[in-house]
């Protein structure tokens, strides 16, 4: 990334990047250096939010290097996703008016909160439901719970967690975001699966509690709150949505060949948008789109074969980290829950660009940092 916006001459940009130049060539500006991003402001502030990331993932393993420490992170992520889907939800009832924050001009019948798509607003908190499941997975590991009825949840914070969890499943549900809810449904399967592993049996404390949430937070809330309308977002088909979207796909993998090697630049598809996207007919002129609505699409294309090979080589390193000390009862629920995390964010990633958001980006970089904590045999 930090290469694409270093300014080269342009008879090398020539050599290593012939697609660069012949755009290069056709604006006729007289300039000898040239970046290889299309788009090198919006680069380089992308740059800075890796920058970011990799602070967070040296800081936060070192200060959350135990269980109570981790537990009041993933307690305070609760509650941040709590007063969001309370604010959200109160907001799109009084008919979401504009604010000093935000001007809101779509999804006025949505639940977006401070956020502008209700996509990204959902992902933002089926995260913050996940911190609070795995809060109480880190609970019953650190109290080694192997029964946990109703009293001992009221006397304990998971009572606390499990308000939450009814706002987030209702702010989640009011987005009306298919793909979102869907998600957050793979989520709660996810620790349902994990808790069978866990447990060695279909009923369990942990399992108790999620099927209360499906049941109660997800089916009957449902009925109370619209499943009429989120069964109809659920099968409806947008012609023109669906075939605009499959077109930015098709599109997007054409100017991934056009740049395969390098990229054309993070952050820089709404120039690439700008200057080779051709409009159908039957799109309005004023269509602008600053996503591919695939982010492996667009990761592809931005980074090149590179940046994707860099990329597959920290991931790989990454789950080694996760993999180690398997055997014991916290990094192997690690390992499953952060596993199954990606697998479900993968398929999101096929039809939904959320993991573009600098906020989404920064929640998630700190949820997978959980991954390289070194957990301490005798931590209480």
């Amino acid at each position: 990334m930090i290469f694409q916006i270093i300014p080269l001459p342009l008879n090398l940009i020539e050599i290593i990047a012939p697609n660069n130049y012949d755009l290069y060539t056709s604006i006729k500006i007289d300039k000898e250096l040239w970046s290889l991003s299309i788009d090198p402001s919006n680069s380089y502030f992308k740059i800075l939010n890796c920058i970011s990331f990799f602070i967070i993932f040296l800081v936060f393993p070192a200060l959350f290097n135990r269980d109570k420490y981790l537990m009041k992170f993933l307690f305070f992520v609760s509650i941040m996703g709590f007063c969001h889907a309370i604010f959200a939800t109160y907001w799109m009832l009084i008919g979401n008016p504009s604010n000093f924050l935000i001007q809101k001009v779509h999804y006025l019948r949505a639940s977006t909160g401070l956020y502008v798509n209700r996509a990204v607003f959902g992902t933002f908190l089926f995260l913050t439901a996940f911190s609070g499941l795995y809060y109480i997975v880190v609970f019953f590991l650190k109290n080694q719970i192997t029964n946990f009825n109703f009293m001992q949840q009221i006397k304990s914070k998971i009572f606390f967690i499990r308000i939450f969890i009814i706002f987030l499943s209702l702010g989640i549900l009011t987005t009306w975001s298919r793909i979102a809810n869907f998600s957050y449904i793979l989520i709660l399967l996810s620790f349902l699966f994990y808790s069978k592993i866990n447990f060695k049996k279909y009923i369990n404390p942990l399992s108790i509690i999620i099927i209360f949430i499906l049941i109660f937070d997800v089916f009957v809330m449902t009925l109370f709150f619209g499943n009429a309308r989120l069964v109809q977002r659920l099968v409806e088909v947008s012609i023109v949505k669906d075939y605009i979207r499959l077109d930015l796909h098709s599109f997007g993998l054409e100017q991934f060949k056009n740049f395969w090697f390098f990229g054309y630049g993070n952050g820089a598809f709404e120039q690439i948008f700008k200057l080779f996207y051709i409009l159908p007919e039957t799109i309005p002129n004023d269509y602008l789109a600053r996503h591919v609505h695939n982010d492996g699409i667009e990761l592809l294309g931005e980074v090149g074969v590179v940046g994707v090979s860099i990329f597959a080589i920290i991931t790989i390193i990454y789950f080694k980290k996760l993999l180690n000390n398997i055997n014991e009862k916290k990094q192997f629920a690690r390992f499953i829950l952060l596993s199954l995390l990606v697998f479900i964010l993968f398929i999101q990633s096929i039809v939904d660009y959320s993991l573009q958001i600098p906020g989404i980006q920064v929640l998630l970089i700190t949820i997978f940092s959980m991954g390289l904590i070194n957990f301490k045999k005798n931590d209480l």
